[in-house]
């Protein structure tokens, strides 16, 4: 099995076998794009993408391309990209960007998305929205979050309504781990959680930006090379249905770069992190129950 996971991520790290073509969502009243992978079966898999804060999808366009690629239809609006974006209305529109592309054929016609695979991705505050949406859909069979944060209403209190399977990448020493922490306790189905060792978390944006350029964001080909095929694999497995994929859904398989998080390993960090907390905030956490 490790071989040939290991074959199948290198694999994974290349383009698919179908050919993109982009397109504006503006036909639907919502700004962003759909990237459609040339000539594949129809109806194929659809996936709503949300963009990390102040982003957009041109931050994100080659893994946004490399999904379709592997044969899925990928949505992603470009709206709420202020500095105090609303949370909820970030997700009613992904929502509404997906029914609109599930109405139109696309691409150069011959593809449609399927009503009956729907999946959700997101990084950085895109994945939370992701799995706030996932909360009021019923109808999502995968969820994918990378680095997620936390959203307003809360996504991991939402989690408990999920029953998606989902997959959850955090980053060894990341920011928000807590965040990623409190999802992975809170999802009510299956959960994948992988850290990855050597990622940065706002890696996955692909281009310098204003906010870049002062330090807050940080775009990193490693972590994106990392990222792309476990994205990949874990939606083919899931979403599309591909056995060959199997392992990137196994909870338990083992992936160059990243290691699995079980919940006793989350307890155990936990219990760390208690006892080297100094004194005096111990008794304030204890009085507050912070």
């Amino acid at each position: 099995m490790a071989i040939k996971t290991k074959e199948l991520h290198a694999k994974l790290g290349r383009r698919g076998p179908y050919g993109v073509d982009t397109g504006d969502l503006g036909f639907t009243g919502t700004p962003g794009s759909v990237f459609v992978p040339r000539d594949a079966p129809s109806p194929a898999p659809v996936v709503g993408w949300a963009h990390d804060w102040t982003k957009g999808p041109q931050y994100y366009t080659d893994t946004l391309k490399h999904l379709a690629s592997w044969g899925f239809v990928v949505v992603a609006p470009a709206t709420d990209r202020g500095g105090r974006p609303n949370h909820q209305h970030f997700a009613d529109h992904l929502s509404a960007s997906i029914e609109d592309v599930l109405q139109a054929r696309l691409g150069r016609g011959t593809v449609r998305a399927d009503p009956r695979r729907i999946g959700l991705a997101g990084h950085g505050l895109g994945g939370g929205v992701a799995a706030l949406l996932a909360s009021q859909r019923t109808d999502i069979d995968a969820v994918a979050m990378v680095f997620p944060t936390e959203t307003v209403p809360s996504a991991a209190e939402r989690a408990m309504l999920v029953d998606a399977p989902a997959l959850l990448l955090s980053a060894a020493g990341g920011v928000h781990g807590e965040d990623a922490r409190e999802l992975h306790l809170a999802w009510r189905g299956e959960l994948v959680h992988r850290r990855l060792d050597k990622a940065i978390e706002t890696g996955l944006v692909e281009r310098n930006s204003l906010v870049g350029q002062i330090g807050l964001a940080d775009p990193d080909r490693r972590t994106q090379r990392t990222v792309r095929p476990l994205l990949a694999g874990y939606l083919l497995a899931t979403l599309a249905g591909d056995d060959d994929y199997a392992a990137f859904a196994d909870h338990e398989a083992k992936i160059k770069d990243t290691v699995p998080v079980t919940d006793e390993m989350l307890a155990e960090e936990a219990e760390e992190l208690i006892s080297s907390t100094p004194p005096l905030l111990k008794l304030v956490k204890g009085f507050t129950g912070g």
